[in-house]
Parts: structure tokens; sequence; C-alpha cells
């Protein structure tokens, strides 16, 4: 008996613990990323590489075309798709903007999905000001790297282009 009233009593102190995901704002996005690049997802394939925190469940093969931030170049493989359910980086085929960082050893996205900025046209969806986190805006491609570029911990490596 004194054990089901020591349940009972547990469980109706016990509250749920719920991790959230943390989205920085655009400038602290440009800032903490290791690496921002402009890449051309070229294949994107199933994965179960094991990282810090989760198991990565997605691998993307691109080909680096510009580095606006660190020192990448060529061929990069990039993991997504975390078994952290509350933010996940999905990749697909296609031209972005991608703001990553080093896990392990290996590249992994920052900053969750607003971290995969897709290119359209010449242009992106973009943040809308500098405190909003989700509010995007169409913007011009050139007028969003102006805008990394100005940032202090801004460094272009090089042009593959």
């Amino acid at each position: 008996m004194k054990k089901i009233i020591l349940s009972l009593m547990l469980l109706g102190f016990a509250s749920p613990c719920f991790a959230k995901a943390y989205y920085a704002p655009k400038k602290e996005m440009i800032q903490k990323a290791e690496c921002i690049v402009i890449v051309e997802v070229t294949k994107v394939e199933k994965s179960e590489k094991k990282g810090k925190s989760w198991v990565y469940r997605q691998k993307a093969s691109a080909t680096v075309k510009r580095c606006l931030k660190g020192a990448v170049k060529g061929e990069i493989e990039i993991y997504g798709l975390e078994t952290f359910i509350c933010a996940q980086c999905y990749y697909e085929k296609g031209t972005f903007i991608l703001f990553l960082r080093k896990e392990e050893g290996f590249w992994v996205g920052s900053n969750w999905h607003l971290g995969i900025r897709p290119i359209t046209n010449n242009k992106t969806q973009w943040f809308k000001d500098d405190e909003t986190r989700f509010e995007m805006q169409e913007t011009p491609l050139e007028d969003v790297i102006k805008e990394i570029n100005a940032q202090p911990s801004h460094r272009t490596m090089f042009l593959t282009e």
C-alpha cells in the first residue's frame, strides 16, 4: 500500500520535461556559424551518423559554389534529419545558402531549418528584420551576401566559380 501511495505522490508531483529548440536571430546565426556557403546539393540519402547529442538520419552531398565564411571548397557532406524531434535540418536537391558547424568532425546545420536558405532566381527567403526569427521575405541574393559580409565575424576565403 505504501508503494502505491508513494507512486501516486511521485506521479502527482512530476512535471513533464520537454526540450525546446533554440532559434538564433539573424545576426547571431551569422556569427555562430563556422561556415557559410552557397552550395548545390546534388544528392540526398539516408544515414545513421551518430553525433554528440543525436543520430543524423540524412546525408546531403553538395558542391560548394561560393564560401562566405570559413575555409570550405569542393565537395562536402552535410548531415541532417536529427533524431531531435523539436527541430531538424532537412536537405533536398537544389541551390542553398547553408549555415554550418562541425560536430564530431563532420558538417551539420547551424540554427536548424533557418540555416538552410533556398535560392531561386537569385533570390532567397531572408529574415524580415534583425529581431524576427521566423518572418521571412523574398530578398535578392546579393543583398543577403552583403549583409553576411558586413557582420564582424565573416571572412570570405575563396570563390570556386
